[in-house]
């Protein structure tokens, strides 16, 4: 309950979240009489760089994002001022207070399904404004999922948040396990050439997750992955299965995906060439549909079904495996998903 910050005007009232390199208080400020949340950064050498890190991309993204789409700068988290300062060696954020990250609204709103589908396109509309902020920019969030997502305290909006591991398109660096693996895009896995489609892809994986509050690709390697994409989304183009710094960890010379399962008795890569497949087992459209089942309550079924068919769209379109292939958000946003119906 003491105070602390800058004059000493904030004090803490309540955790709100507490995660690897960071924890997160809902504090009061004497000068403002608002809530806000302040996320405190472990006192290490490392963890402190990559904060210093956030901060210059936030403060970037203050100085330019409005300018660049004030319309998608919006849905950018709190970029009209950025305050940071310094308590016991913690490097400290400022945040205007939200009520909730979107994997919690999942949880509280969605109860064990997806979120309401009409309050679940305006979030998705608002999340591809944001991602054509970035691209408009040149920057990859590269973290974009559920959580990553807050929610305002009158549930109309939604802001794109945590930009730790956000990057200028020149920055990238070629590694496997860029972006957290359930939402990670093949190009990544693969080692080639990346920039904001990565994005996109993630957005497609996340839009899933919350109409049906089922994670799409559960799998627990990079190799595991692949298959299942390749089940939902169809076969790799063969440049993309030769061309890449770690494809040929997962294809052939033939371009033949290959099934790298450990062996239950040694532990050991059991590889097995997988079943060539050009067109997807059973469509992401397919697999929404299913999960999402008939309309609820007093939902008209022709609409329900509309819906339903135009979000799977967005979902196909943000999903090709070949980047070059899938939409941008800007083409996303001109799907009928988010025309209204004249």
């Amino acid at each position: 309950g003491e105070a602390f910050g800058p004059d000493r005007q904030y004090k803490v009232e309540a955790a709100i979240g507490r995660g690897v390199f960071s924890s997160v208080f809902k504090c009061r400020c004497a000068k403002d009489s608002r809530d806000h949340a302040i996320k405190f950064i472990r006192s290490n050498t490392m963890m402190r760089r990559a904060a210093e890190k956030e901060v210059e991309m936030y403060r970037r993204l203050a100085k330019s994002a409005a300018d660049a789409d004030s319309e998608g700068a919006r849905y950018l988290i709190n970029l009209s001022g950025v305050q940071t300062f310094e308590h016991q060696g913690h490097l400290c954020f400022v945040f205007d207070l939200m009520r909730c990250d979107l994997r919690a609204a999942l949880q509280k709103y969605g109860q064990g399904a997806g979120l309401p589908l009409v309050a679940l396109v305006q979030y998705v509309r608002q999340m591809f404004l944001g991602l054509r902020a970035l691209r408009s920019m040149k920057v990859i969030h590269a973290d974009l999922k559920p959580d990553n997502m807050l929610m305002t305290v009158n549930k109309a909006e939604i802001q794109i948040c945590d930009f730790g591991s956000a990057m200028d398109v020149s920055e990238q660096v070629r590694t496997a396990y860029c972006q957290p693996r359930y939402y990670r895009a093949p190009e990544i896995i693969l080692g080639l050439p990346y920039d904001t489609q990565i994005d996109v892809w993630s957005a497609g994986t996340t839009v899933f997750e919350l109409a049906t509050g089922r994670i799409l690709f559960t799998a627990k390697t990079n190799n595991q992955m692949l298959r299942q994409m390749v089940y939902a989304c169809g076969g790799f183009p063969r440049r993309m299965a030769l061309d890449g710094d770690f494809s040929r960890k997962h294809f052939n010379a033939n371009g033949d995906l290959l099934s790298k399962d450990p062996d239950s008795i040694t532990g050991l890569p059991d590889v097995v060439q997988a079943q060539p497949q050009v067109r997807p087992a059973k469509p992401v459209q397919a697999l929404l549909q299913t999960a999402l089942g008939p309309p609820g309550g007093k939902v008209d079924k022709d609409t329900h079904e509309r819906q339903v068919a135009q979000l799977g769209e967005v979902i196909s379109q943000c999903l090709q495996v070949d980047p070059a292939a899938r939409s941008t958000p800007d083409q996303v946003l001109e799907l009928p998903l988010f025309k209204k119906k004249r």
